[in-house]
């Protein structure tokens, strides 16, 4: 199983859901997966209505960012980790 790690602010649209499995080949798929799970709640934190990921937001597997990797066509093995956190700014 892939195991889906979800920051705090993420989780709030999971009741607090922090950790969640699926089996899924792409990261596609497994966010498909949390999303038939949670709902539109969580859909709309991650994704935009084109179903693109949001600008402000990270999704990392095993530690490496998506964006440079292929996104969301990434390949994911069983034992996979997929981190989705907030992008952290400040001045």
């Amino acid at each position: 199983m892939v195991k889906i790690v979800l920051s705090s602010v993420i989780a709030t649209a999971t009741n607090g859901v922090k950790e969640h499995a699926v089996s899924a080949s792409t990261l596609r798929e497994a966010l498909d997966q949390l999303f038939a799970t949670f709902g539109d709640a969580l859909r709309n934190k991650v994704v935009d209505d084109s179903g693109n990921l949001r600008r402000l937001l990270n999704i990392y597997v095993n530690g490496k960012n998506i964006r440079f990797l292929d996104q969301l066509d990434t390949k994911l093995s069983q034992e996979d980790e997929v981190a989705i956190l907030p992008s952290v700014s400040g001045g």
